[in-house]
């Protein structure tokens, strides 16, 4: 055999490993605690809906990186409780500072019923605007399917009231201090008091990134704020 052959031969099983071990990389598996051996079932979750816990145990904490990979768990057969966040990245073409718009909903709480030696699947929409991803987060609709009939184990769905109002921008989540769900909207708040030098770059920074609805409520904020204090 040639040398030029060996060397083809050698680069073509080494690109097949990588695209093998790129394929694994994509689905993450989920220790559930289910007893080894014993009956068992397997739960496919696509990456837009991020396990955040089951049966009450909490699998994942932090929100604030985004996961790409799929999740499968496996689960002992019965009634189970499964606790999501849709989390995903769509092509945002209006945003002037990223290509993507980041989508976080509160947590989605959904009851299915497992069988063993069954697969099943989260089923449900996949936005693919901003506007729709921020809709779809604020009231989805999924489901839980068996894959080989296609019927439908799981309940309804439940999504949790958000605990403050927050601002998603990019890849970080803000969360205003003091400003509850519950508070008014268009209730203007104090502006901090010695604010550092950076203010200034942190001020332009939000203003080009604003919808025009949010300078409306800034400009009213700061009129009204600006008439209180006597200052124009």
């Amino acid at each position: 055999m040639s040398r030029f052959a060996i060397r083809f031969i050698l680069q073509a099983g080494l690109i097949t490993g990588l695209i093998v071990l790129a394929g694994c990389a994509g689905v993450r598996q989920i220790d559930t605690g289910n007893t080894p051996g014993a009956a068992s079932a397997e739960l496919f979750v696509p990456y837009q809906y991020q396990v955040q816990a089951i049966d009450g145990t909490e699998l994942r904490s932090s929100f604030y990186s985004f996961d790409g990979r799929h999740q499968t768990l496996r689960v002992a057969p019965g009634e189970h409780t499964l606790v999501l966040r849709y989390f995903d990245l769509i092509e945002d073409n209006g945003d002037r500072t990223d290509d993507y718009a980041r989508v976080l909903s509160e947590p989605i709480t959904v009851s299915f019923t497992a069988r063993a030696d069954s697969r099943y699947a989260v089923t449900g929409e996949r936005p693919s605007t901003p506007s729709a991803g921020e809709a779809f987060a604020a009231n989805p609709s999924l489901a839980i399917e068996n894959r080989a009939s296609g019927d439908t184990v799981s309940g309804e769905i439940a999504v949790a009231e958000p605990e403050i109002e927050t601002i998603r921008r990019g890849n970080t989540v803000f969360a205003p201090v003091g400003k509850t769900a519950a508070a008014s909207a268009d209730t203007p708040q104090p502006a901090p008091k010695n604010a550092p030098p950076q203010s200034l770059q942190m001020l332009k920074y939000w203003w080009d990134n604003a919808s025009q609805a949010e300078r409306d409520r800034f400009e009213a904020w700061r009129q009204q704020s600006a008439g209180q204090s006597g200052v124009q």
